[in-house]
């Protein structure tokens, strides 16, 4: 049956591409057809590729054959963007997500497809392989077939021609030219990487790359790097030489460029900008700026926690606290005092007033409506008091009916009034 199933002649799997064929058209006819009993198989089973492709209609039409399919049709929706499909389609499925396949079981993969067939190869051009995959082994085993026409042996240098990278070699170039902050030498070695033909995408991406295994090996996590002997020792000796700092900014640098490669008109200068500021801020000076911002860190720390920050002066005795002559620097006091340690309705009231005035020892805060009796009230009293306090011990707050202005609530009094006399003439009519 399986080979039966296998061959052209086979009608009972029936395969549909949902990219091109996305319509409700399409779905009606499928669903004309599932009452037809399979041919030879037990089932009859039709397979939707990239089914988040399909329209909302579409998807509608489908709804009701996916919740009573008759016994013997079987449906597969495969895709690669399962968010995409609608709540009401993934509640009438099973979900079975594959994962991807580990970079060192596709080595072992390519490996024995090369040792099978007999072809000769270098250790690192089978990693570089693998490591193009990016999980899929159908994309890792393309790659190898590709490799194996270009010679006798698939070398390193083959499989890099082949998938169009740059040597590491070059990555570590750059890297050293940002680290030594010539921005001169960078934009040389860059030139000659893009003369080359290699896309100014794909530099990013293997300088972050590049970057990202440095770190791994001066971290300790050399297991998860894949690389040949030769690579491994240039990382380990470039581990050494940079620090973690400088590593990370570069990874941040050139990992976040993809959105602005992709839509720029001139790809090459967005990324020859980002080079030449890599380039100034990891200059020479670079760790001795970063401590500078370590220990300015560390002072501001213990500042907030209350710790006492030796100085070389000798502080001076504290002086009198004075009254603060200015009404409004008095009522920022307050209102910030408000704000930390009294409740919200008292601070939004508070902080709304601004038209104050300081005569001797008291400040006056005028309001007006419901401002007014809120202030008033002898919770607030209470509170402006001790707010009062924390500024200056003979300070006191008092609160005023403001004037000059239009009383918005007398207005509405008699604006009411005017309505409902008029009601009552009417009604006398």
């Amino acid at each position: 049956m399986c080979r039966e199933l296998k061959s052209a002649s086979n009608v009972d799997v029936i395969e549909m591409d949902a990219a091109s064929n996305n319509g409700v058209d399409e779905i009606r006819e499928i669903r004309e057809k599932v009452k037809y009993a399979p041919a030879v198989a037990k089932k009859k089973v039709y397979i939707i590729d990239e089914a988040h492709m399909l329209t909302a209609g579409a998807f509608n039409a489908l709804l009701k054959t996916l919740e009573e399919p008759p016994e013997h049709v079987m449906f597969i929706l495969a895709t690669t963007e399962a968010h995409k499909l609608p709540a009401t389609i993934l509640s009438r499925c099973m979900r079975f997500d594959f994962r991807l396949i580990p970079t060192e079981k596709i080595y072992g993969l390519v490996k024995k497809v090369y040792d099978d067939e007999g072809v000769k190869y270098e250790d690192a051009a089978v990693r570089l392989i693998a490591k193009a995959g990016e999980g899929s082994a159908r994309d890792a085993l393309s790659v190898a077939d590709r490799c194996m026409s270009c010679g006798d042996e698939v070398t390193y240098k083959e499989a890099a021609y082949v998938l169009g990278v740059s040597g590491w070699e070059v990555m570590s170039e750059l890297l050293s030219d940002m680290d030594s902050g010539s921005v001169g030498d960078a934009l040389i070695t860059l030139d000659k990487l893009i003369a080359t033909g290699k896309s100014v995408n794909l530099i990013a991406k293997e300088l972050t790359s590049y970057a990202r295994d440095v770190l791994a090996v001066r971290s300790g996590g050399s297991g998860c790097v894949v690389a040949g002997e030769d690579k491994l020792a240039a990382l380990g000796k470039d581990a050494e030489k940079y620090s973690a700092e400088l590593l990370v900014t570069v990874m941040k640098a050139f990992s976040s460029l993809d959105t602005e490669l992709r839509y720029s008109v001139s790809p090459r200068i967005v990324l020859e900008c980002a080079l030449a500021e890599a380039c100034r801020l990891l200059a020479n000076d670079y760790t001795t700026f970063a401590e500078r911002i370590s220990r300015l860190e560390k002072k501001v720390d213990s500042l907030h926690s209350g710790a006492v920050v030796p100085t070389e002066k000798v502080a001076a005795p504290q002086e009198q606290i004075r009254l603060p002559r200015d009404a409004f620097s008095c009522w920022g006091k307050i209102v910030t005092y408000l704000r930390q340690n009294e409740s919200m309705v008292i601070f939004s009231v508070a902080g709304e007033q601004d038209d104050v005035s300081l005569s001797e020892n008291t400040l006056t805060v005028f309001a007006t409506g419901e401002a007014f009796m809120t202030l008033s009230s002898p919770e607030a009293s209470e509170a402006l008091s001790r707010a009062a306090q924390s500024v200056h011990p003979d300070l006191k707050v008092a609160v005023d009916k403001k004037s000059g202005k239009v009383d918005m609530d007398g207005e509405i009094a008699k604006i009411k009034a005017i309505a409902g006399n008029a009601k009552l003439n009417v009604n006398k009519r």
